[in-house]
């Protein structure tokens, strides 16, 4: 085991529960629940509940909550599908949701990605032989989840947002920016592999791009699953951007323990001026991916371009669920110290 796995094993013993850990809704929540119990009695605490009448725990999960939104229709249709979104699921608040996406939807200019752009938002897909999140490099672009985290920020610092955001005030700002902290530290929204049709792991920044050669961080390599003795139908395979996003083990619930509160007091502030810590996090995530993706062996793709992976002896427990735990922790506590910082006093 490598140092940074047991490094991560060791800040994953810290988290206790039962219930689902994850960058789903359970796992954003936590990034939000950690970062309220780090600034409470502050006055960032003031001016979050100000600004959202609420905390960072419900916040975090808005702008998923948004993608329940029709981009044919510009109606909210995810009502009852997420139990995490029912705080949102008022005439008011869908209101919300839908001029969100009404705005963010044909607004930015992607050769090779043809989600709307809200989506866009949430990630970047960094090649892994890449040492740092760099503009410009494959996978990048201007409305990628660094480009959106400086955008909301702007907002919050009385800015105008760079194009192609749209923005409307703080409370949305506020309600992106609590989410797209936890997205940046999920290493496959920043990290992606590229690789060509017989398997073969390639680097796009190299000779002429082939768009075929995209795996959408991980979510067009499918993981084997073993078909049980017995089952009549096989077990339909896995995505691992998924498998990143949800893992069950243990987690935090409404009241995080007090090791994980104190494992997330000791990170350190990021250096450097404000605008540059989400570069900063996608270089730190960039490199947990490459972690992420190694060992893996891709099978030649199939005819939707998806390739099945096999994954390495021990790769759950010695890599995923620890750096995912570890990464959680960050992302609160990197969450609260950009709030101190927006708002000291």
């Amino acid at each position: 085991m490598n140092q940074h796995v047991a490094n991560s094993v060791a800040a994953g013993l810290l988290l206790t529960g039962a219930q689902a850990f994850a960058w789903g809704a359970a796992g954003h929540m936590a990034v939000g629940t950690i970062a309220d119990r780090l600034i409470a009695g502050t006055p960032a605490a003031t001016q979050v509940r100000k600004i959202l009448g609420s905390n960072l725990r419900t916040a975090s999960v808005w702008a998923d909550c948004a993608k329940g939104v029709s981009t044919s229709t510009f109606k909210y249709e995810g009502s009852g599908h997420y139990q995490e979104c029912a705080i949102y699921e008022n005439p008011a608040s869908e209101r919300q949701m839908e001029a969100f996406v009404r705005r963010n939807h044909d607004n930015c200019t992607s050769p090779h990605n043809t989600e709307p752009c809200h989506k866009q938002y949430h990630y970047t897909d960094v090649a892994i032989q890449r040492a740092e999140y760099r503009r410009g490099s494959v996978g990048t672009s201007e409305q990628d989840v660094v480009a959106a985290i400086n955008a909301a920020l702007a907002v919050l610092q009385d800015r105008e947002p760079p194009a192609p955001f749209r923005i409307a005030g703080k409370r949305e700002a506020l309600r992106l920016l609590a989410h797209y902290v936890g997205d940046i530290h999920q290493p496959l929204h920043v990290a992606a592999v590229y690789v060509d049709a017989k398997g073969n792991v390639i680097d796009p920044d190299e000779g002429t791009f082939d768009p075929r050669t995209e795996t959408h961080g991980g979510n067009d390599l499918l993981i084997k699953v073993s078909h049980p003795a017995g089952a009549k139908y096989a077990p339909k395979p896995l995505k691992l951007h998924g498998d990143w996003d949800n893992v069950a083990g243990a987690g935090i619930q409404d009241q995080p323990s007090a090791a994980v509160l104190s494992k997330a007091r000791e990170v350190l502030a990021t250096e450097g001026e404000v605008s540059g810590w989400a570069t900063a996090w996608a270089t730190e995530s960039l490199k947990l991916g490459a972690v992420a993706y190694g060992g893996l062996l891709y099978s030649p793709e199939n005819t939707s371009h998806q390739h099945a992976i096999t994954l390495p002896a021990g790769y759950n427990a010695e890599v995923k669920s620890p750096t995912q735990r570890d990464q959680v922790v960050k992302g609160g506590a990197r969450l609260a110290q950009l709030v101190m910082v927006l708002w000291p006093e």
